[in-house]
Order: structure tokens, then C-alpha cells, then sequence
């Protein structure tokens, strides 16, 4: 049985829909064979068939909520066949007619809300089980404490605020997006208005990304702090404190860090960086440089560093821009042949 609608942004005109009597094991089966579409149709005719999309766990990847100076929407990614569909949030957005209105789909669900955007994002969320849910602002919100995704949802996969350039915010926003927003990936591209603010509580994400800059955080002690931390990528630093956070790994307790990126703010020396490091000969060879590192060429000094409290090694690369730095176990020792 195959059901489909003309257009994805209109619903069908003759909302009777026979399925509702079928055998549960068939509904189900029917729900997840649905396009995504079809599936969204369907799932406001009643609360009755809302809950049977909600149980028929109907593949889909991931749903993004994009807020950025280009237009406002939500982008969802279907498993089984790979499609996208792009659902606006802003009249910017509406000029794209590949893109659906959000306000029309928004006025399917037979819910109050006096805001169309938390109505229809709050349906999306209940009734498809996305593996991946993210957020990326990349434009100017105030407040952003109060911002309506936050009364849908405070838990995510990836959490992005600023991109391109830097985004700046309050540290009183700063503070909110990193103890109440929890998500395992953060990417951060802010400034502070305020020189002397210094971020100093554990962090909640696996994985850390903060570029533009880095100063409103303390990375005194940051890696004892955030075992559990596994990539951390901070941009804008002073060789000094690339020098201490290598300190930090080589003398610290095990972690779960598995790569550490630190920019350099200007142009350090490598004695600065390296500075009361003892170095030893890489354990990998410059092709396998590339691999590790990405990158199609390997330029600047490569060498391993060792923890002492357990003998572990971690690989650094060290150029003009950047100290790179992996850190081996015998998983990836074995990926690479070694």
C-alpha cells in the first residue's frame, strides 16, 4: 500500500484515511515505508494517528534548526533514501521554493501555541526519532536565554553559536548555553563583551570546538577538569598556553582526550611551545602523517610526547599556524599497521 500527496506543503484534501483500521503490526509497517512527508501529513489528522507515527519509529537521521542572517529553518535527513527537506522559519527563507513554508505546515497541528515556530518543532521532535538533533546560530538573538528552542528542547547532539565571524554574546548567554544546553558536540565562535570574564566549571560536551577566540576560557588545569573530554580544538592561543596544555597532558591522570588542536594567537617559536618538553622520535611515518593530520602535505616538526603516569604516547605536529596532537592506543595503532 503506497500513499502519497501532490504537494509536500499541502495536506490531503480528504483527511479520511482507512489505515487507521488496519492491524497494529500493519500500521506500523505502512507508517515506516512512508516518505517523510507523507508521514508528517498524516500525523496531524488526529492525536490517535500522531501517536502512531510516534510508535512507528519511522527511519530518520537528523533534523537541524538553522538561525543565521541568510534566513531561518529546519533541515531534516531521511535514512533510508538519504533525502533532505528544508522547512523555513523566516520570510528570508520562503524565497527558496524549494523550501516549505513552515507556516502552512505549522497550521496542520491542531495544537495552541502562540508561536508557529516552538509548535512546529515541538511535533517534529515527538513524532520522529532523529539519531541526531542540532542546532546552529550564526546571527543575533536577544535574548538568547529566552530563545524559543530552549522551551522544545535543552538536550542535543551538536550545538553551534557563530561561524563565520564572531558572534558576540553576553557571558551571562555563554554561561546558559554551556550548563543548561547539553550536548555531546559544542563548537562556540564568540566573543565576550567583558575582557576579564573567564569560563572556569567543567564542561559537559565530549567534544569542544572554540575558535575567533578563546580567552573568556581558563584553560589553566581545563584537561583534569574535563576528563571525560575526547576532541579539543581551542583557537587564538598564546604559545604559552599551548606549552601548558601539552604539560598538562604529559603530567595529568588518564583522560579520555584523544585530540588536542591549538591555534596559535601569533607566531610562537617552537622553544616556547616545547619549552621543558622532552620529545622522542614519531612512532608514524610522514605518509601516515597525512592520514592522521589530514592533510595532503605534512609541513613543520613532528615528534611523540609520553604521559608518565601511564606511559601512553600522542603523536604532535607543529607549524607555523598550529600544534596538532593525537594521542595513540591499540586500536589506532592497529588501524595504522603499527
Amino acid at each position: 500500500m503506497i500513499f502519497s500527496f501532490k504537494k509536500m506543503n499541502e495536506p490531503p484534501k480528504n483527511r479520511k484515511f482507512g489505515l487507521l483500521k488496519c492491524p497494529f503490526a500493519l500500521r506500523e509497517e505502512v507508517i515506516r515505508n512512508m516518505e517523510f512527508m507523507d508521514a508528517f501529513h498524516f500525523s496531524t489528522l488526529s492525536k490517535r494517528s500522531k501517536r502512531m507515527v510516534h510508535d512507528a519509529k519511522l527511519p530518520t537521521h537528523s533534523i537541524t534548526f538553522y538561525f543565521s542572517w541568510l534566513g531561518d529553518m529546519i533541515s531534516v535527513e531521511t535514512i533510508t533514501d538519504g533525502k533532505r527537506f528544508a522547512i523555513s522559519l523566516s520570510d528570508t527563507s520562503k524565497r527558496d521554493p524549494e523550501i516549505v513554508d513552515g507556516v502552512k505546515l505549522a497550521s496542520l497541528i491542531n495544537e495552541p501555541s502562540e508561536d508557529y515556530r516552538k509548535k512546529l518543532s515541538a511535533h517534529l521532535l515527538f513524532i520522529f526519532p532523529f539519531k541526531e538533533t542540532v542546532v546552529f546560530i550564526d546571527r543575533e538573538i536577544e535574548p538568547l536565554t529566552e530563545f524559543f528552542l530552549w522551551d522544545v528542547r535543552k538536550t542535543f547532539y551538536f550545538v553551534t553559536v557563530g561561524w563565520g565571524s564572531p558572534l558576540f554574546i553576553l557571558s551571562e548567554d555563554l554561561i546558559f548555553i554551556l550548563e543548561t544546553i547539553k550536548s555531546n558536540r559544542c563548537n562556540l565562535g564568540i566573543k565576550i563583551d567583558g575582557a576579564n570574564f573567564k569560563y572556569r566549571k567543567p564542561l559537559e560536551c565530549e567534544q569542544l570546538s572554540a575558535f575567533h577566540s578563546v580567552q573568556w576560557l581558563d584553560t589553566d588545569g581545563i584537561l583534569q577538569r574535563n576528563p571525560k573530554m575526547k576532541q579539543l580544538h581551542l583557537e587564538d592561543l598564546y604559545g604559552e598556553q599551548i606549552n601548558d596544555l601539552l604539560k598538562q597532558w604529559i603530567n595529568g591522570q588518564v583522560t579520555d582526550l584523544e585530540y588536542l588542536i591549538g591555534l596559535k594567537r601569533y607566531d610562537y617559536s617552537a622553544d616556547v611551545i616545547l619549552d621543558g618538553i622532552v620529545t622522542m622520535d614519531p612512532t608514524i611515518t610522514l605518509e601516515q602523517a597525512k592520514e592522521v593530520f589530514s592533510r595532503e602535505e605534512v609541513n613543520g616538526q613532528l615528534m611523540n610526547i609520553q604521559r608518565k603516569v601511564d606511559g601512553q604516547l600522542a603523536t604532535v605536529l607543529l607549524d607555523e599556524k598550529e600544534c596538532s596532537v593525537v594521542m595513540w592506543n591499540e586500536k589506532r595503532f592497529a588501524e595504522l599497521g603499527n
